[in-house]
């Protein structure tokens, strides 16, 4: 019995003596983006201005699923787009998708979502590969993504 319960005991504590990783602060968590992997992740509130600004129904697979990536549409029950990125930093939030049909591309959306309220709002379609973070931020800064500023009016 003192053969079996000795190995255990090493095995248990072998397996428990998790090297932690030092807690993020808020003001840490703040500066890096948390990255979401599903479309019921997208707020609400974005959902609805893309939707008022696209002027359709926002209707998105999330990054595993099937979409209509051409403009010849096989099934009609999928949607055209598909999400690859959404993601949010404090207030600001990013979503990248691929958008289907004729002429595939990518749409970049960024705003800022206050409580209940969204402000900065801005779009850019490109054939750009927007896939994560790190990229956009580097087209950003070298002007080769420039989303264009809109103004939204809920109603």
């Amino acid at each position: 019995m003192r053969k079996i319960l000795i190995p255990i005991i090493i095995l248990l504590i072998s397996c428990s003596d998790k090297k932690s990783e030092p807690k993020k602060t808020a003001t840490e968590l703040d500066k890096n983006w948390t990255e979401f992997n599903t479309k019921d992740s997208i707020p609400e509130l974005l959902t609805l201005t893309l939707k008022k600004v696209l002027k359709n129904d926002f209707e998105i697979a999330n990054p595993n699923e099937e979409f209509n990536k051409t403009d010849v549409i096989i099934n009609d029950s999928i949607p055209t787009r598909q999400l690859r990125l959404l993601s949010r930093k404090n207030r600001l939030w990013r979503i990248a998708y691929i958008q289907g049909g004729f002429g595939k591309h990518y749409v970049y959306a960024e705003c800022e979502i206050i409580n209940d309220s969204i402000s900065d709002f801005k779009i850019s379609q490109s054939n750009l590969r927007l896939e994560n973070n790190d990229s956009i931020d580097k087209y950003l800064a070298d002007k080769k993504l420039e989303p264009k500023k809109v103004k939204i009016i809920m109603k």
